[in-house]
């Protein structure tokens, strides 16, 4: 028995060796294939992260394109998004990242592709892939009450989409005179029956209502924000002229004491007045008309320069560089880095007027005016015109001549003109929000005041 049982061992031995050979083999080949699949076909995206919401509310937003390897340097020569938008490309080791320059549009559907993908230690090629549909931020307008038989009434400050039905009232209160969206919050302003103002700070979806302290009793006008620093001003002249307010401007800084504060005046030892001013948007700048004097101010350092002689504001353009301004009969572009003015020209159909400043679109190429229009029976009608290079063209028109349009708004990301038209005296304000390129009306609502975030 032993010695048959050792004779037969050996053959045993031989043939696991040789199955122990042959699947050595089979996993070198294996593992050898999946080497040279792998280096022969570049990089792979893993993920990518993105903020649907913030890239149609701020410029600068990013995409962050994850690779599986190192990456070498990507051109923006080798980056497509459509639709199209101005970029810059930057790579840091696995990670590639692409900064749009401008806010994206709306519930806009982006695709974005990277061709010619390469790792620092092998030349194979890939392309990076990757598709996002951008967020639909909230829309807010204030909607008039109907008057009881006090002749009060319950206004309501509404919230909405562009591209939604859904309406959701954040707010009502007898006789809202104005609102501000500041951070998370809305400001309001309100006018009680003997006149004076009183300003509430409200947070959509929570009941509690704070009251701003105001420095007596008094009047609010051009009540404004500048949203992202969560800062709060407006124009106050106290009932009592010998309490010093007369168009002074106040300003709340609500990421600290929800308390006033002004800014030195022209005349030593009194605040600042003005009789227009707006926050240069997500920034603590301020510009101011006083007089016929533009001038900007920092409201952190408390201090201010004067441009010149000029007596209108305009509204920032989307990018944030370019400030439009007036003067008697004219128009100008103030470039908010450098400080230069030059003339500003926004071409308009024959027979038409401008009836007040332009706006400008995204890159500052295009701008929207408002114009009177003349009618063949010697009458006019006010339309909106958007021009560029290409010319002029009306991309709103009110169809009478007794309409009148109380405002022109655009969203911060240009793709949209909020359009407030009075069909005649006394009558109910209607506001079309107008795709700015092609002028269709994308909805109405009942009420004025819009404002985006």
């Amino acid at each position: 028995m032993s010695t048959e049982a050792e004779a037969v061992r050996p053959a045993h031995s031989r043939s696991f060796g040789r199955t122990l050979t042959a699947l050595i083999v089979v996993l070198v080949v294996a593992c050898s294939g999946l080497a040279a699949l792998t280096l022969g076909q570049g990089p792979r995206l893993a993920r990518a992260d993105i903020d649907t919401d913030s890239v149609v509310q701020l410029a600068q937003q990013r995409l962050l394109m994850h690779s599986n390897e190192a990456l070498a340097e990507v051109d923006v020569e080798q980056v497509s998004v459509s639709p199209s938008v101005p970029l810059a490309v930057a790579t840091d080791g696995s990670t590639l990242s692409i900064t749009f320059d401008q806010r994206l549009m709306y519930d806009t559907d982006y695709v974005v592709s990277v061709s010619g993908v390469t790792s620092p230690f092998q030349d194979a090629t890939s392309t990076f892939d990757y598709a996002f549909t951008t967020g639909s931020p909230p829309v807010y307008y204030l909607q008039p009450g109907a008057p009881d038989a006090s002749g009060r009434a319950d206004d309501a400050i509404v919230r909405t989409t562009v591209a939604g039905t859904a309406r959701d009232v954040v707010y009502s209160a007898p006789g809202i005179q104005d609102f501000a969206v500041v951070g998370s919050s809305l400001a309001v302003s309100t006018t009680a029956d003997d006149g004076t103002s009183q300003l509430v700070l409200i947070v959509p979806g929570q009941t509690a209502v704070e009251t701003l302290p105001l420095p007596g009793r008094g009047t609010i006008t051009q009540l404004g924000s500048s949203v992202k620093q969560a800062m709060l001003g407006l124009r106050f002249t106290s009932e009592d002229p010998a309490a010093g307010y007369s168009n002074t401007l106040l300003l709340f800084d609500l990421l600290a004491k929800h308390t006033s504060f002004t800014l030195p005046g022209t005349v030593i030892g009194q605040p600042l007045a003005v009789d227009q001013w707006r926050f240069i948007p997500d920034s603590t700048l301020i510009e101011t008309v006083a007089d016929g004097v533009l001038s900007i101010y920092d409201s952190a350092l408390q201090q201010g320069a004067v441009i010149g002689d000029y007596d209108g504001l305009g509204e920032v353009a989307p990018a944030g560089t370019q400030s439009v301004i007036g003067s008697p009969g004219s128009a100008h572009v103030l470039d908010l880095l450098s400080g230069q003015v030059s003339p500003l020209t926004a071409a308009l159909p024959d027979g038409a007027t401008a009836l007040g400043l332009p706006v400008l679109g995204a890159d500052g190429s295009s701008a929207v005016t408002v114009a009177a229009l003349d009618d063949a029976d010697g009458g006019s009608r006010q339309v909106v015109v958007r021009s560029d290079a290409a010319g002029a063209t009306v991309v709103f028109d009110t169809g009478s001549q007794d309409a009148q349009i109380v405002s022109v708004t655009q969203s911060p990301n240009a793709q949209y003109l909020a359009i407030a038209v009075s069909a005649g005296p006394r009558a109910e304000v209607i506001t079309s929000l107008v795709d700015r390129s092609s002028g269709a009306v994308v909805r109405t609502l009942a009420g004025l005041s819009v404002t985006w975030p």
